[in-house]
């Protein structure tokens, strides 16, 4: 399976494309609505000089800050904003309030250059610390837009200090949350004027948003099919979130950089990005092969050898029925669509084969690395 030489593309970045925590793709796919309705709201509340308090919920890797952050690029570009606007982010996670004001003086003195003393700071009390956070965010030559990052660590009354001098200042707040709050969080959850859950992909749509990041990290051309595995995976032992797919790209980059011509590694690389617990068995995987016939174990060993030596990622049921018919005359046996058919069910509930989601044609791919099964088919033979 080669990939071709190096090509030039028109909206190639570079690594910058997958290692870059604010990287803005050139267009946000499938996300164009809830991407409408940001700009819309924070375009219409700098015009209209009022503050809006904004929710984006859903799990990490969603999406939610690449949204903002765009919207927000945009709302700088917009020929008729007359309002110059920057974006104030802050982590909330593991913060109390005065740490939370100093991390907002901290990126507000990176953008002014406000040369603010912050040994000094440090042993302020709170009350002139948010003396000086105001201040600060009086002296400003721009319209802030507080952008505040997994509020759920954040205690309740703490936000609404942050609302209500947002709503005072007339600057509008921005939050994100990776996960759908509890009713114990309630009380947060009614801060806001505006709440958006962002939905999972579908399969086709997470296709095509890490085919794009592949499209702008990597001049040459990658395999669709190696971009169509990792969808797959990423449904079978996660969430469909693009995030996943990002974190992948980065292990893969340095071998994908020198336009590797065969994926030599690659199934462990993709599959090490999972969490063990959610991938196959391998002991129970070597109890159930262990027990099997001969018949079952030389299918298993073509199996594995179909990816390994052909350097594919998919199967289709007209190649698996080969291998089981090779098997069956290599000991002489009488094929049955019967027992094929069984067989494939098993394999599939014991975590070795699955059916990808790409409805176009009906493939199967393995859940475990092929390298790991053929260890395991190995280690069985040894018996006979």
């Amino acid at each position: 399976m080669m990939i071709p030489k190096a090509k030039y593309h028109e909206h190639y970045v570079g690594p910058r494309a997958i290692f870059d925590q604010d990287f803005i793709p050139p267009s946000i796919l499938h996300r164009q609505k809830e991407e409408n309705a940001l700009f819309s709201m924070i375009k219409d509340s700098l015009t209209d000089n009022f503050s809006i308090n904004i929710l984006y919920q859903g799990i990490e890797g969603i999406g939610k800050k690449v949204i903002i952050n765009k919207v927000i690029r945009d709302l700088n570009n917009f020929h008729d904003n007359e309002v110059n606007t920057w974006k104030i982010k802050v982590n909330c996670q593991e913060k109390n309030l005065e740490e939370l004001i100093i991390s907002i003086l901290s990126e507000i003195d990176k953008i002014h250059d406000f040369k603010i003393d912050f040994h000094q700071i440090l042993n302020c009390n709170l009350s002139d610390l948010w003396k000086l956070f105001k201040l600060a965010c009086q002296k400003i030559e721009f319209k802030p837009i507080f952008v505040f990052n997994n509020v759920e660590n954040l205690d309740p009354r703490i936000f609404r200090k942050f609302i209500q001098y947002g709503k005072e200042a007339k600057i509008s707040l921005i939050s994100t949350i990776n996960k759908i709050l509890r009713p114990s969080s309630y009380e947060l959850y009614s801060q806001f004027d505006f709440k958006v859950n962002l939905n999972y992909f579908s399969y086709n749509q997470l296709y095509d948003i890490l085919q794009q990041r592949f499209s702008l990290s990597f001049l040459q051309d990658i395999d669709k099919e190696l971009i169509e595995y990792i969808t797959d995976l990423i449904f079978e032992h996660y969430v469909p979130v693009p995030g996943k797919g990002v974190e992948i790209l980065k292990e893969l980059y340095p071998f994908l950089k020198e336009c590797t011509s065969q994926n030599f590694g690659l199934f462990e690389i993709i599959q090490n990005q999972f969490d063990p617990l959610q991938m196959s068995d391998e002991f129970s995987m070597l109890s159930y092969i262990s027990e099997e016939e001969l018949l079952t174990l030389i299918f298993l060993d073509n199996l594995s050898n179909f990816f390994l030596k052909k350097r594919n990622y998919y199967i289709n049921m007209s190649e698996l029925k080969e291998l089981y018919f090779v098997a069956c005359e290599n000991l002489d046996y009488k094929k049955s669509n019967n027992e094929f058919n069984s067989l494939i069910k098993t394999y599939q509930n014991i975590g070795i084969i699955s059916n990808s989601r790409n409805t176009i044609e009906r493939r199967f791919f393995m859940t475990i690395a092929p390298k790991q099964l053929k260890t395991i088919i190995d280690t069985v033979f040894t018996k006979f």
